[in-house]
């Protein structure tokens, strides 16, 4: 096993925050060997992260949402923030290049704080669905374990907002995850 340099550490900091550092110390070792493919997954899900972190910066720059809503909201954030971070890592850690690129989102009308958390549960949906979906692609099964761990969060995000919204207990229309 080779050794995680501070330098990597300390770039990932808001993910060692929420998973610890032995943790994030072993999920970049593993990046060491992540082939060509797998960077691209990486840099594709780092694009998604920070499309969420701009629809919660977003939705906050509104001034619809109430304090409690706006807490967790600034709570969702601060972990694409740190999926983020860490996917960045990642990248780094195995020779590649970070993508600069936000994955693109069409925002729909957003005239109340329901208008908002209805998007974010789009948004989150999205992004569990697309975990899911690349977690068998991944050569790399510390990676898909990763990206699993990840999902876990983005799920639960989604449980949040769709009890938030009153929407019920099975966001997936029976349990599973979908696109």
């Amino acid at each position: 096993m080779s050794r995680v340099s501070r330098a990597t550490l300390l770039g990932a900091s808001s993910a060692i925050a929420l998973v610890g550092p032995a943790l994030m110390a072993q999920f970049l070792v593993a990046a060491e060997a992540a082939d060509e493919g797998d960077i691209k997954i990486l840099n594709v899900a780092i694009a998604l992260e920070r499309a969420g972190i701009k629809a919660y910066q977003d939705a906050a720059g509104t001034g619809l949402l109430q304090p409690p809503v706006l807490a967790v909201a600034s709570g969702f954030m601060k972990d694409h923030t740190a999926h983020r971070d860490a996917l960045i890592a990642a990248v780094q850690h195995a020779g590649g290049k970070p993508g600069t690129e936000t994955t693109k989102l069409t925002y729909p009308e957003r005239k109340t704080q329901n208008d908002i958390l209805k998007f974010a549960l789009a948004v989150e949906r999205q992004a569990a669905a697309t975990y899911l979906s690349v977690i068998p692609s991944f050569k790399d099964r510390t990676l898909a374990q990763a990206s699993g761990s990840i999902l876990g969060v983005e799920t639960t995000h989604v449980a949040v907002l769709t009890q938030t919204l009153g929407m019920g207990t099975e966001p997936y229309g029976g349990g599973f995850v979908t696109g």
